[in-house]
């Protein structure tokens, strides 16, 4: 019954809205100052997606040296044929849920009727206008005492022609996945009673795509730009190790303090002690790793060549192994950091690439394509990065200002 009622609700909605819609076109139509050149060529019909369903309308349609252009459609924020209203909320579902599960939460949730298709399609359009839109925000100038910079990549499942003559991981040297490398930047204020980092409250945000490491580079260091990596007392960089993001850091973030992430240092003792065949690899590790937090990393690695068999060949393991520690060796002083109060793991970013990528991007039977991957992508680092409402603010503005007219949003 409540369901039935819910539908007449809307139904009569749609009744008075759909009028209501006609006679704010009308009234923006006929205050409408064509532009130079522009010829007004009569009314086109539409249906709009709303709310409450669809409402079918006319406008005025004009014709210059730009193009077409109706007015009401810029003045209204429409997205294609849909609602900014409509557009948002589908946006934001499809930020958190696969689009058939979103189609269903709609109209579960709010009686919306929105079709995959076309929530695909909604999606798809808008995305492309999140990059030049951050790239316009302004660099923060709130001082922070610590500001860190983290990266990552995770592989997402990609259609066979996306992965095409890539090499891979698999048996065959075939890949199944493609990296998209994700950024995170945040701040710390102080610490708790126990002297350990505490992160600021919702001070996390993301930036990620598919793009070579070089621009994905630049699109880190705007991320932090806007986030006042200028006005920062200290930048701390944080990674497990990879090339690209070391390198990443030299050249984006020169004078910071670069952190390898305790936790894969860790990771590499154990291998090491394992490609060395130490009897009691637990406790050796054990040890190795309270020396790590005095700032001893050099006493590890003279201890692990000690262990090394008396051969005159050092078995490739522990080369690797070996030659890692050595030349993160100054990235490594977790004790001096820890009395600093920082933060010596990237739990940060590695938990983004669970939340922020693999949670929507690596569900059972996704394969996507790297437009598609990087659209939603796209809208769940703004939401949770806390930039959604900003952006579609902006967005209406960008719209209205297709008119010539004052910004109709805030």
């Amino acid at each position: 019954m409540e369901c039935q009622f819910r539908e007449a609700i809307l139904a009569a909605g749609l009744s008075l809205f759909g009028p209501m819609l006609q006679q704010r076109i009308d009234q923006v139509d006929q205050g409408y100052p064509p532009r130079p050149g522009q010829q007004r060529m009569g009314r086109r019909s539409l249906k709009i997606a709303t709310l409450f369903g669809e409402a079918a309308v006319s406008r005025d349609y004009y014709w210059g040296p730009e193009g077409g252009h109706c007015p009401a459609d810029a003045a209204l924020g429409l997205e294609g044929s849909a609602t900014p209203a409509l557009a948002r909320v589908v946006t934001r579902c499809a930020a958190q849920h696969p689009y058939q599960g979103a189609s269903r939460q709609l109209a579960e949730c709010g009686a919306i009727q929105v079709e995959e298709r076309q929530i695909q399609r909604i999606v798809q359009r808008i995305a492309p206008a999140v990059e030049p839109w951050l790239d316009q925000l302004p660099e923060s100038r709130q001082a922070v005492p610590i500001l860190y910079v983290s990266c990552d990549g995770t592989g997402t499942p990609m259609r066979p022609e996306v992965l095409r003559g890539r090499k891979g991981k698999q048996s065959d040297g075939t890949a199944k996945t493609r990296e998209v490398k994700l950024g995170a930047v945040f701040t710390q204020h102080g610490t708790d009673a126990e002297g350990r980092p505490v992160r600021d409250y919702q001070s996390t945000t993301y930036v990620g795509g598919y793009a070579p490491a070089a621009l994905f580079a630049l699109r880190l260091r705007e991320e932090a730009r806007r986030r006042g990596v200028g006005c920062a007392a200290q930048v701390v960089f944080l990674s497990d190790g990879a090339a690209w993001a070391e390198d990443l850091a030299i050249q984006c973030f020169a004078g910071c303090v670069s952190i390898l992430d305790f936790y894969h240092a860790c990771e590499r003792l154990q291998k090491l002690a394992e490609a060395l065949g130490v009897a009691d690899i637990k406790a050796q590790v054990s040890r190795w790793k309270k020396l790590l937090l005095r700032d001893r990393i050099a006493t590890v690695i003279t201890q692990a060549q000690a262990l090394l068999p008396p051969s005159t060949e050092v078995p490739d393991p522990v080369q690797e192994h070996l030659g890692f520690l050595q030349r993160h060796q100054a990235r490594m002083q977790y004790g001096t950091y820890r009395k600093n109060g920082w933060f010596i793991g990237s739990g940060v970013i590695d938990a983004g690439c669970k939340t922020v990528v693999g949670s929507r991007l690596k569900q059972s039977g996704m394969f996507w394509s790297e437009s598609g991957a990087a659209a939603v992508l796209n809208f769940r680092t703004l939401l949770l990065s806390h930039r959604f409402d900003a952006f579609w603010a902006a967005r209406a503005n960008s719209h209205a200002a297709r008119n010539d007219i004052l910004s109709l949003a805030a």
